[in-house]
C-alpha cells in the first residue's frame, strides 16, 4: 500500500477519530452500515469500522457483514472499534470502564512513546468483553486492569491470561485489528495521558493507512499552562482568579444567582461521548465557601452583582441549613439536602468561615449570632480530649443526655482532616466575639493534634494533614499571641517543603502509608497516592487549601516567607487551571494533577471523587479566594493582628 491508499469508514455518526481519519489524507469515504451492501468495497485498500459513536456496539446485518468479511478474507486491513461481532469474535453486553484502566502490554507490537506497563485512562467509558472461546489468545496490545497505581505497573507473566479483558489486539486473521472499547471520541472523553493515547491512535492510523506519519497537534478538550508570561506574577494570578470566577458564574453550578445555593460540582465520570455528570446535591460547605470569592471579587471590581450573589448564597445557607428550634440540636448545621441529619465539623467550619471573614473585613455583625450558635453546637458535641468524632448523626442525638455523653468521652480523633478547620473557625469567631469557650476548645483540640504530630490520624495523606494545619495554626497564634503556635506554624510549613515540587505545588506523600482512605478500587473513598514519589498533586484534599492558608499566615506573621510561598503556589494554580471551549470546565481545577505531565491524570480508585471531580466549594472557591486575598493583600492585611 502507498501513502495515497483509499480507506472507507463505516460509522453512524461523526467523532474525533473520524475527523482524524479524514485529515490523515484525502482519500477516504464515509458510509453508514446500511450502505455497505450497495458499496463496492473492492475499490478501497482498508476499512475502518467505528461503532463507538453509539452506546450500543455496531452490529452488522447479514448482508452487511458478509461483504466486510469478504474483504477480511482477502487480507485487507480492517480496524473494528466497538463492533459486537466480527470475524470469529463476538462479545458480551456493554459495561462501564469506570474503575478499569488500559495497560500497554505487547512488546511484539511496538508503539512509539509507550513502554510495557504504562497506564492509560478512558475515564468512564464503555467496553464489550470478547468471549474468550471466540478470539485470539495472542498477547494483546492493550489490556484492561483494575488497579490502584499512578503511572505504570509491572506486568506478571500471567497478566494477559484473562482473555476477555483484552482491549486492543490483532485477531485471526492478523489483518483484523479490534478495539473492544469506545475509542471514537477519545478527545471529548478526555483520555489520559494525552501523549499516550495520541501514540495509540497514531499507531492505528499508520497501520490502517500503511504509513509512518506523526500525529501532530491534536486539539484536545483542554489545555493547561495557558498564562501570559509578559504579565507580572500578580497579573497572572489575577487573571487566574478572574477565570475561576467565570467558572463559578458560567460552569452550570450557580443556582438562581445563589438564591437557591450552588451545586456541588462535577463528578469524575466522563462517559465515552464526553459528557461529565453533575453532582446536583447542595452542600452547606460548598454554598458557604462559594460566597467568599464573590465577596472578594466585589471588593476588587466593585460590581454590585458579585456582592448580591455572595449575600444570596449566605442567606440561603443561614436560612435553611442551621437548626434553630431551641432544642438540644440548636445550632446544628446540616451537611447536605440528602444527609439532612448529619453534621461534619470541618464542613461546618468551611461553611461559616466566609461569613466570619466578611464580618471581619466589613466590621459588621451580620449573621454573627447564628454563626456562634453553629460553633456552640460543635463545642457542645466535642469530646473530653478536645477532638470531635468525625461526625454526628441526629438519629443518635435523641436528648440532652446523648449530647452530654459526647462531651464526657474522648473523641479520639487527632486529625487535621476532620478538626483543623473547626479549630480555625473557633479562633476567628473568638477574635470577633471574645467568647472564651471558643478559644478554650480551639487550644485544647489543637494541642491534642500537635501532641501526636506528625502521626496524626490521616485520611488521604500526610501532605493533606500538613496543608490543613497551616490556617488554624495561623489563626490560633493571632488569637492567643502564644509563641508556641507560631513555632508550630513554621515547623509544619517547613516540613511541608519536603513534599514541594519545582512547580510550586506539593505532591502527595504518606510516610508509612498510614492514611485510612486506601480502600480497594471502587469500594470507597481513596487517596490519589499509590506510591510515595508519584508526581501527583491533590486539588481536592491538599493543595487547594494552600493559597488561602499561606496568605493568611503572611497576614498574621508579616513574614515575607509566607508571601513567597503563596506566590509560588498561586502561580502553580494559574498554570494548572483548565482552559477550554467547554464552559463546564473552563477556569476550573480538577482533583488530580500530574505535575510532570501537566495534565489531569491520576488513579480512579476513589468511588466518588476521582481525578476529574470538580468541586464548586472545596476546590474552585477555596483556590479563587486564596488567589484574590493575595492580590488584595495590601488592603486586607490591616484587618489582622500582625505579630
Amino acid at each position: 500500500m502507498s501513502q495515497h491508499q483509499k480507506v472507507i469508514i463505516i460509522t453512524r455518526d461523526s467523532s474525533d477519530l473520524l475527523q482524524l481519519l479524514k485529515d490523515w489524507n484525502g482519500l477516504v469515504e464515509v458510509i453508514a452500515p446500511e450502505d455497505v451492501p450497495e458499496t463496492d468495497l473492492n475499490e478501497y485498500d482498508a476499512i475502518a469500522i467505528l461503532g463507538g459513536t453509539s452506546n450500543l456496539p455496531l452490529m452488522f446485518k447479514a448482508k452487511e457483514r458478509m461483504k466486510v468479511e469478504e474483504q477480511i478474507a482477502k487480507g485487507k486491513r480492517v480496524f473494528a472499534e466497538f463492533v459486537g461481532s466480527i470475524g470469529h469474535v463476538y462479545a458480551a453486553q456493554p459495561e462501564t470502564t469506570r474503575f478499569w484502566r488500559l495497560v500497554y502490554c505487547s512488546e511484539d507490537t511496538p508503539i512509539e512513546g509507550l513502554e510495557t506497563g504504562m497506564l492509560i485512562d478512558d475515564q468512564c467509558g464503555t467496553r464489550i468483553k470478547p468471549h474468550d472461546i471466540a478470539c485470539s489468545h495472542g498477547k494483546p496490545i492493550l489490556q484492561f486492569t483494575k488497579i490502584h497505581a499512578h503511572d505504570r505497573i509491572e506486568l506478571a507473566d500471567d497478566f494477559c491470561d484473562n482473555i476477555s479483558d483484552r482491549a486492543l489486539w490483532f485477531d485471526t486473521p492478523s489483518n483484523l485489528l479490534i478495539s473492544s472499547f469506545r475509542l471514537s471520541n477519545f478527545i471529548k472523553a478526555r483520555y489520559a495521558p494525552k501523549a499516550r493515547i495520541s501514540s495509540v491512535v497514531q499507531f492505528i492510523l499508520n497501520w490502517l493507512f500503511d504509513t509512518q506519519q506523526p500525529l501532530d497537534n491534536i486539539a484536545f478538550s483542554y489545555e493547561t499552562g495557558v498564562v501570559d508570561s509578559l504579565k507580572s506574577a500578580d497579573g497572572q494570578i489575577a487573571a487566574s482568579a478572574e477565570l475561576a470566577m467565570g467558572w463559578l458564574n458560567n460552569g452550570g453550578v450557580l443556582s438562581e444567582e445563589g438564591k437557591t445555593g450552588i451545586l456541588e460540582g462535577y463528578s469524575t465520570d466522563i462517559d465515552a461521548d464526553g459528557k461529565q455528570r453533575m453532582n446536583v446535591i447542595r452542600r452547606a460547605d460548598c454554598i458557604g465557601e462559594a460566597a467568599l470569592p464573590f465577596y472578594l471579587y466585589y471588593r476588587l471590581d466593585g460590581d454590585e452583582r458579585d456582592l448580591q450573589v455572595a449575600g444570596n448564597l449566605l442567606d440561603y445557607l443561614y436560612d435553611n441549613y442551621i437548626c434553630m428550634d431551641g432544642s438540644h440540636l440548636h445550632g446544628m448545621m446540616r451537611w447536605t439536602d440528602e444527609a439532612w441529619g448529619v453534621c461534619y465539623q470541618d464542613d461546618v467550619a468551611r461553611a461559616v468561615i466566609p461569613q466570619l471573614l466578611i464580618n471581619l473585613y466589613t466590621e459588621s455583625k451580620d449573621k454573627l449570632e447564628k454563626t456562634f450558635d453553629a460553633l456552640r453546637f460543635l463545642v457542645e458535641t466535642t469530646g473530653s480530649d478536645g477532638t470531635r468524632l468525625f461526625r454526628t448523626d441526629n438519629i443518635n442525638l435523641t436528648s440532652e443526655a446523648s449530647v452530654k455523653e459526647l462531651q464526657e468521652k474522648p473523641g479520639n480523633l487527632p486529625s487535621a482532616h476532620y478538626n483543623a478547620f473547626y479549630y480555625a473557625a473557633l479562633c476567628l469567631a473568638y477574635k470577633l466575639g471574645g467568647e472564651e469557650s471558643f478559644i478554650e476548645a480551639a487550644r485544647k483540640g489543637m494541642d491534642a493534634i500537635l501532641a501526636v504530630y506528625p502521626d496524626t490520624t490521616r485520611e488521604q495523606s500526610e501532605t493533606q494533614e500538613y496543608c490543613r494545619l497551616i490556617l488554624p495554626l495561623s489563626w490560633i497564634y493571632e488569637a492567643t499571641g502564644d509563641a508556641k503556635y507560631k513555632d508550630w506554624l513554621y515547623r509544619v510549613t517547613k516540613e511541608l517543603q519536603a513534599f514541594k515540587h519545582e512547580s510550586g505545588s506539593y505532591i502527595e506523600w504518606d510516610s508509612g502509608y498510614k492514611a485510612s482512605m486506601r480502600n480497594e478500587v471502587g469500594e470507597g473513598e481513596s487517596s490519589l497516592l499509590a506510591s510515595n514519589g508519584d508526581p501527583i498533586v491533590d486539588l481536592l484534599y491538599s493543595n487547594n487549601w494552600l493559597p488561602l492558608s499561606f496568605i493568611q499566615a503572611y497576614f498574621v506573621t508579616g513574614d515575607e516567607y509566607f508571601l513567597g510561598l503563596w506566590r509560588e503556589n498561586a502561580l502553580f494554580m494559574a498554570n494548572a487551571q483548565l482552559h477550554s471551549a467547554d464552559t463546564t470546565i473552563h477556569g476550573a481545577w480538577a482533583r488530580a494533577f500530574d505535575v510532570d505531565k501537566n495534565e489531569v491524570y491520576g488513579s480512579p480508585a476513589d468511588f466518588g471523587w476521582g481525578p476529574w471531580a470538580i468541586e464548586s466549594g472545596w476546590t474552585v472557591a477555596e483556590i479563587a479566594s486564596g488567589l484574590l486575598m493575595g492580590i488584595m493583600r495590601d488592603e486586607l492585611k490591616g484587618y489582622h493582628n500582625t505579630k
